[in-house]
Order: C-alpha cells, then structure tokens, then sequence
C-alpha cells in the first residue's frame, strides 16, 4: 500500500496530467491562457509606444491678418504637439470642425492683435478647447500657452530694452517672482510610461481570473467534479492547486514578460526595489485566481462566474485611482476600490517602479495581497468543499 506521501504525490501528477490532456484538447482554453492575452497586452504596447502625443490639429481664425498674427501661426505650427489643420474665417466653420473630431481646439487671433499690442495695450488671444478629451487638450493646452506666453515675454523684454533697461534687468523687472516647475517621476510626459504600465497588469489580471473560473466551472457544468476530485486523490486542495497550476505558470510567465519588456525593451527602467514589484505581481496572480475560485465557489455555475469576473475586473482599472485620485472618490466608491487587488498592486507599482520609493513603502500592498489570496482562496475553496459534489451543482451553463 502506497504512503500518505506517495499517495499525494501520485494524486498531484495525476491531476496535472488530467488538466494537461485538456488544455491539448481544447484549443480556446489554451488560447485564453497564450495567445491572447499576450494579443492584446501586445495591442496596449503598440497603441501608446509613440508616448507623447504629436501633431494634435487645432484650428485657427486670424481676425488681425498681421504680421504678429502671422508670427504667433508659425509657431504653433512648428510645435511639435500641434498640427494647425485649418484656417478659417468664422466661428461657426471651426465649430463644425470641432464636432466632426477634425480638430480640438479652436485659438482666435483678435482683430486689432498687432495694434493693441504695440499700443502699450493688452490683447487676448483666445483658445477654446473640446472639454471631452481631457488626454488630448492638456498637451494642446500647455503647447499654446507656451507659444504665447514666449512671443509676450519677447514682446515685453524687447519694448523695456528700448526704454534703455538692460536686458538681464528688464527680465528682472518683468518677473520679479518666478516659479520653477519640475516634472517628477514621469519627466517626458510619457503616456507609455503613465498608461501602458498600468494598463498591462489591468488587462492580465481579467485574463487571471477568468481562467480560474473557466478552470473549474467546466467540471460543474459537465458533472466531472467527482472524477476530478478522484483524480487528485480526494484532496480538495491538490485538485484546487493543479487546477490553477497551469493558469499561474502561464500568467507568471506572462508578467515577468511585463516587466522586462517594459524595463529592458522599452527602457522604463524600475526606479527601485524590482523585488518589491516582481512579488506583487506573483501575488497580483495569486490573488486574481483565488478570486476566480471565490467566484465560482458563490455562483456554481460556468456562466454566472464568467459575468461576476468580468463584472468585477473589466473596470477595475476605473477604481485603481490611476486616472481619477482615490482620495477623491466618493466612500463607496473608494471601498470597492480598496477589495481589488489590482488597486493595491497599482499603488505598489507606482512607488517602486515609477517613484524609487524604498522597499519599506510598498509592505502594506503586498500584505493586503496576501490577505486577499489567502481569504477569497480559502473562502473559495470552502464553498466548494461544501456545495460542489451536490448533483444540484452540476450542468448548469
């Protein structure tokens, strides 16, 4: 008679062969753990890999028709962030550019510019900007109030030297105060380095835990929980874990791809601790699958787990506070936040990866995500312990 030991580790390589002889037979299943999850990671690298975005078109209407008018054109047009698509001569014909996606941004040259200006006399040089891409009209934004701000300065240190100040003291005069503004952490403005860092782990962790309810919702729905669980020796625990076995190679494969395609390809490299990231992900993994199984453990059926994982993961991304602060979110709101893994690993990410925060910073991330592989494991594992060998579980779709 086989030892305790030997009958476990028997039961362990049966249940790998048995999920192995599956995932051969069944090419989607295999699919949904390679080809194309790495698909779509590889269509987020592809999307942002230009980083910062160029040749945004704007529209211009030249009220003024002067020579300063003329010169303020030229230079938006030779920033490399906008591309002037249109010259027009009525607001109506920029409107509809603007509601036709043509263009962003509307910036008006007064009549009376060049005069007022050399007047002595302040003018406005209007921009109106489409409010529904906020992604697209900050860089707009920055770039032609760059433009502008540089030619009145010009303008301004040109007529106090005239006035015979000395040029180092008409830029004192002209600004007395000045601010220093310094980027950090993301210094380029890059929105690879912003988005596709996030966006990655966000588009792994659906993939995650979506295999790990197909994984186990298909033995519901063909009743082959009992053979299953035969197969691992009658051990809840082997049978979950060579369950999950191959979806965790696969996804832990796939997430240290991640991380030297971004930090070795792309050259975003870890600002500090890389050991702090790399474990956040294996229990960014870990706590996806355990999701999964807490999932299908509640559902019992294949296709209500699928829809709560989708329902759970697809805008987890949305509460992860990357695009919208977590601190300003309503309480509920920032409570769901807060049971995602993918909000804590983010938060991980951002202060190692990105920030060169120290080691010490990102403990609490990876505890709360310890917390949540162990509770939605066991919890998981629990109801289908209790419910799952019931015939009442089985067939359903």
């Amino acid at each position: 008679m086989l030892e305790p030991t030997s009958e476990t580790a028997a039961g362990w390589r049966a249940a790998l062969a048995r999920e192995s002889r599956w995932l051969r037979a069944s090419p989607w299943d295999m699919a949904m753990l390679t080809l194309i999850p790495w698909a779509v990671c590889a269509l987020v690298v592809w999307i942002f890999s230009v980083g910062v975005p160029r040749d945004l078109p704007i529209v211009v209407i030249d009220q003024d028709q002067s020579a300063l008018s003329r010169q303020m054109d030229r230079f938006l047009e030779a920033s490399p962030g906008i591309s002037v698509v249109a010259h027009v001569a009525s607001w109506e014909e920029a409107l509809s550019l603007l509601r036709q996606r043509q263009a962003f941004g509307v910036v008006i040259f007064p009549a009376q510019l060049q005069t007022q200006v050399l007047g002595g006399r302040a003018a406005t040089v209007q921009w109106f900007y489409n409010g529904q891409f906020q992604s697209h009209v900050g860089g707009l934004s920055r770039d032609v109030r760059a433009v502008v701000s540089t030619l009145s300065a010009g303008i301004e240190l040109s007529a106090r030297e005239k006035r015979g100040a000395a040029p180092v003291l008409a830029k004192a005069q002209f600004e007395p105060i000045r601010m220093k503004l310094v980027t950090l952490f993301n210094e380029s403005a890059s929105y690879e380095f912003f988005l596709t860092l996030a966006l990655l782990p966000a588009v792994m962790q659906i993939f995650i835990t979506l295999a790990a309810v197909t994984a186990i919702g298909r033995e519901l729905k063909t009743g082959s929980v009992p053979e299953w669980l035969a197969t691992a020796g009658g051990r809840w625990h082997v049978a979950l874990a060579t369950k999950l076995a191959w979806p965790a190679l696969a996804f832990g494969v796939m997430a240290l791809a991640f991380v030297l395609v971004m930090a070795g390809v792309r050259g975003w490299a870890i600002a500090d601790a890389p050991f702090m990231v790399l474990a956040g992900l294996g229990l960014l993994v870990a706590a996806q699958l355990a999701l999964g199984v807490f999932l299908i453990g509640v559902t019992l059926a294949l296709r209500n787990g699928l829809s709560a994982a989708g329902f759970i993961t697809a805008p987890a991304f949305a509460f992860a506070g990357q695009g919208f602060p977590l601190q300003s979110m309503p309480v509920l709101a920032r409570a769901w936040a807060e049971v995602l893994p993918l909000t804590h690993y983010l938060q991980l990410q951002s202060r190692h990866w990105v920030a060169g925060a120290p080691a010490r910073y990102g403990v609490p991330d990876l505890l709360t995500l310890a917390a949540m592989t162990l509770g939605f494991g066991l919890l998981g594992a629990w109801l289908l312990r209790r419910r799952a060998l019931a015939p009442s579980a089985w067939g359903r779709s």
